[in-house]
């Protein structure tokens, strides 16, 4: 169902490439690339913050880290790193299967690093799913800034 909800948005906003769902993991960056054979940099993860109670989404390559201090000075706040519950609770996904998708819950951030890409992959909503997507437009349907956090 999530992994329908996930295939339906980038359809709808044009984004969609392909999708792939395996028996193996596709939680980590590093099993995501083993099962599709791209690169750690073509896997975009949705790492997930917490600030005052608010849910920030960044989507970074799978072979960067998010600058905390960078993000911290672009939402003007404190940040931490989210717990599972709270992801759960704010995305709707669970952690190693969380989705860039939008919604009244979360702030996303797109990191500029991905804009080099002409596609990425991202989770399709379970830890045993991907979804290729075209970065052309990614910005407009994520309803996100560019912003350079990577590490």
């Amino acid at each position: 169902m999530k992994t329908q909800k996930a295939l339906d948005f980038f359809k709808t906003n044009g984004l969609f490439l392909d999708y792939i769902e395996t028996e193996k993991s596709t939680a980590s960056s590093q099993e995501a690339a083993s099962v599709i054979g791209c690169t750690t940099g073509e896997i975009a993860k949705s790492i997930i913050f917490e600030s005052g109670g608010k849910a920030i989404l960044v989507l970074i390559e799978g072979d960067k880290k998010v600058d905390i201090k960078k993000l911290e000075g672009i939402v003007s706040s404190k940040i931490k790193k989210a717990d599972p519950l709270f992801i759960l609770q704010k995305t709707g996904f669970e952690v190693g299967g969380v989705s860039p998708i939008p919604n009244e819950n979360i702030i996303i951030f797109i990191d500029s690093g991905i804009t080099k890409h002409e596609f990425i992959w991202v989770s399709a909503g379970s830890k045993e799913s991907v979804i290729k997507l075209s970065t052309k437009g990614l910005e407009k349907a994520l309803k996100a800034p560019i912003v350079c956090v990577s590490t």
